[in-house]
């Protein structure tokens, strides 16, 4: 019987079954677009130029231990333009909670605690041919709150959030400068990989979104829910 609960789950449900029991506002509808066996646990996801998405998945969450892993970064596609993922390519593997995704800059970058990869594949073949560590340091205490939410923001910056209690102790590459923080919004620059924190607070946050004027929005858990980020 699962923590919390008074009895055990009911059956497992068909992607057909689970959609026909959802309820949602009106005007809304749901879609099935990708299902397991083709995907199984995902965390966190981001389209290309293609209309792909990138797909990150966690086996290993909640391990605490860095190191590689089980997990992996899979591309879905949609060959035929049915609305339906068909093909479904393992990009890279060996990787340990991967916990935020972003195309650019002709690669992928990973946030994959204690560390932000940057992936590339020079022969397009849709498999990672190499792995760079841009930065490094991020902790791996509560893996409720590793960074996240990799997202570029509107000054061309690669942005990222991290947790409060997963306290981390990053050095930017460029200056030399040890950053140590908790919950924040950072950025990466992504050519240079020069590290700055935007703003730090809130308590757990995953999911960064811009405006049209370039203000940042943050969600976060426990505490207020929204949160408008200035740079401080």
């Amino acid at each position: 019987i699962p923590h919390n609960q008074t009895e055990p789950p009911g059956p497992a449900l068909s992607p057909a079954q689970a959609i026909a029991r959802m309820t949602v506002p009106p005007g809304f509808s749901v879609e099935l677009v990708a299902s397991e066996p083709d995907l199984v646990n995902p965390v966190a996801m981001a389209f290309d130029a293609r209309g792909r998405v990138w797909v990150t998945e966690s086996l290993e969450y909640p391990r605490l231990s860095a190191g590689p892993g089980r997990d992996r970064i899979r591309i879905l596609e949609d060959t035929n333009l049915d609305g339906t993922m068909d093909r479904v390519t393992d990009f890279a593997d060996g990787l340990n909670i991967p916990s935020g995704i972003a195309v650019g800059h002709g690669g992928v970058w990973v946030a994959n605690s204690p560390d932000i990869l940057f992936l590339q594949d020079p022969d397009g073949d849709d498999k990672a041919d190499s792995r760079q560590v841009v930065v490094t340091g991020f902790g791996r205490d509560d893996t409720h709150e590793l960074p996240n939410s990799l997202t570029w923001g509107p000054d061309g910056w690669l942005y990222g959030l991290n947790g409060v209690f997963n306290r981390s102790r990053v050095t930017d590459p460029v200056s030399g400068r040890v950053h140590e923080f908790t919950c924040a919004l950072f950025r990466i620059h992504p050519r240079t990989h020069e590290f700055q924190l935007f703003a730090e607070g809130t308590s757990n946050p995953w999911g960064v979104a811009w405006n049209s004027v370039g203000d940042a929005f943050v969600s976060a858990c426990v505490i207020d829910h929204l949160w408008h980020l200035t740079e401080t």
